[in-house]
């Protein structure tokens, strides 16, 4: 019910439809007051929204520093690779991996494994479809990976957890079973970090911390960047919104 419910309030939080929900209303209604109201908030969340500068701010205050690949002396026993990072709904499909915008969460998980930072990569993530009928992202990837030339026996797979927390829970049961002495780093987003440390440590799965994937840039006062809106503004928000209302509710459900 709480995957399900999450998916819905995204709905509800994504900065768009802030702006075209008060565009509407300033539409419909008849007082000329609230609809006057309505285009000057409207407008204000635009401009606030598509600005690059003002975005990186957030951004770099809200995601996580960790260790750096240089700091890595002595290789981990297995690097834990947090899913979200590819779409399967990009055709075709059926002869290659097609990735999402935040395929440099895989790239730098990769690149570790490749370098010898970690000598495993443990996959976490199933399907994030609440029908379910996309296939699981871990097993997909193994796939991939196994294309690529990686031996199998490097690649564990936990493909059955739809959220960070399950990524937790599944992983703690495999480390376990399996690798209970296991020196892991945890790879994940920058900005997705600090939710997934709180989850893991509430799992009680030992590990260091490796962000990846940052948003956040060098500031740039070019018009490009500090004046005229930046398209990818709305996105960019939607992720941080959505990453700090998920801090919110995880920690309501316990979570963490």
């Amino acid at each position: 019910m709480f995957f399900i419910l999450s998916k819905i309030l995204f709905i509800f939080i994504q900065p768009i439809n802030w702006v075209i929900g008060l565009m509407v209303f300033a539409l419909f209604t008849k007082k000329e007051i609230w609809k006057k109201r309505a285009l000057i908030l409207a407008t204000i969340f635009a401009i606030f929204f598509t600005n690059r500068l003002i975005f990186n701010q957030f951004a770099k205050m809200w995601e996580l520093k960790t260790i750096t690949a240089d700091q890595i002396l002595q290789p981990y026993d297995i690097g834990i690779l947090l899913g979200g990072y590819s779409n399967s709904q990009i055709r075709p499909n059926h002869d290659r991996f097609n990735f999402s915008t935040r395929a440099n969460r895989f790239l730098n998980a990769f690149e570790l494994y490749k370098t010898g930072k970690v000598r495993r990569l443990l996959l976490t993530g199933g399907s994030g479809d609440i029908l379910q009928k996309n296939p699981s992202e871990a097993v997909e990837m193994q796939k991939f990976l196994i294309r690529l030339g990686v031996p199998e026996h490097d690649i564990i797979v936990e493909g059955m957890s739809r959220n960070t927390w399950e990524n937790a829970v599944f992983t703690k049961q495999i480390l376990e079973g399996e690798y209970p002495n296991a020196r892991c780093l945890l790879i994940t987003s920058a900005w997705h970090m600090r939710r997934s440390i709180a989850c893991y440590r509430k799992a009680e799965v030992k590990f260091t911390p490796f962000s990846v994937d940052f948003v956040s840039e060098r500031d740039r006062w070019a018009p490009e960047n500090s004046i005229i809106p930046d398209r990818m503004g709305f996105y960019l928000w939607e992720m941080l919104i959505k990453e700090w209302v998920g801090c919110v509710m995880y920690k309501l459900q316990g979570y963490n």
